[in-house]
């Protein structure tokens, strides 16, 4: 009866990973679709145009330090981190996963920011932000580091209230830095929903490639 339960659950975890990776890549196409095919802006531009009618200097200033939570001037030494405590706990594989996550993802966005080299948004609220604009880099490694976070958490943890809590406050943290982006004009909505779509899809091929990369060389010293 509990293996049936276990293999139950499992099989419910494979549907909802599945069914989160078809949102994703619908998601991506439609951006894709949407901004580079059709050619159309307006989505995007009633978008900013909407958040732009809140905007305040209180407000801006939030949205700056909510940011901060996506540059890579906080993303590198909290990836650092995240490596050194796996070496503490001697667990080598964690910390190459962090490391490949982390070192691909940056990868990835550079490549795909010089392929589509989509212009960022008019009128930004801070300045000195001159690379492209599609898909939203802060969305991506930001996503990279908070969700590999999430993973090994749920890897860890047995206690489902506070996985809940975890899980909830951690998409509420990637919302709100794909939503300052946009708040603060540097990225287009669709640069945001892509980025997210992108960094789950290569989260989820990521992992998979890493766990069979573990188990054969666990089978191979067996």
């Amino acid at each position: 009866m509990q293996r049936f339960m276990q293999q139950k659950k499992s099989g419910i975890h494979q549907t909802f990973k599945w069914v989160m990776l078809s949102i994703a890549l619908f998601v991506l196409c439609l951006c894709i679709v949407l901004v580079f095919i059709a050619k159309n802006k307006q989505p995007d531009i009633d978008g900013l145009n909407r958040l732009s009618a809140f905007a305040t200097q209180p407000m801006t200033n939030t949205m700056k330090a909510i940011s901060f939570l996506g540059n890579h001037l906080f993303l590198i030494p909290a990836n650092l981190l995240l490596i050194l405590f796996f070496i503490g706990q001697k667990n080598k594989t964690a910390a190459m996963q962090v490391l490949f996550i982390a070192l691909s993802s940056l990868g990835l966005v550079t490549l795909l920011k010089n392929i589509f080299h989509r212009a960022r948004p008019e009128f930004p609220l801070v300045e000195g932000v001159t690379n492209y604009s599609f898909p939203s880099g802060h969305a991506m490694m930001s996503l990279a580091f908070w969700g590999l976070l999430l993973y090994f958490i749920y890897q860890k943890s047995k206690q489902v209230y506070s996985k809940l809590f975890i899980t909830v406050t951690i998409i509420v943290l990637l919302i709100a830095i794909g939503w300052s982006r946009i708040y603060l004009r540097l990225h287009y909505p669709t640069d945001v929903l892509a980025g997210w779509s992108i960094e789950f899809i290569w989260l989820f091929l990521s992992l998979n490639f890493l766990h069979r990369i573990a188990n054969k060389k666990t089978t191979s010293y067996t």
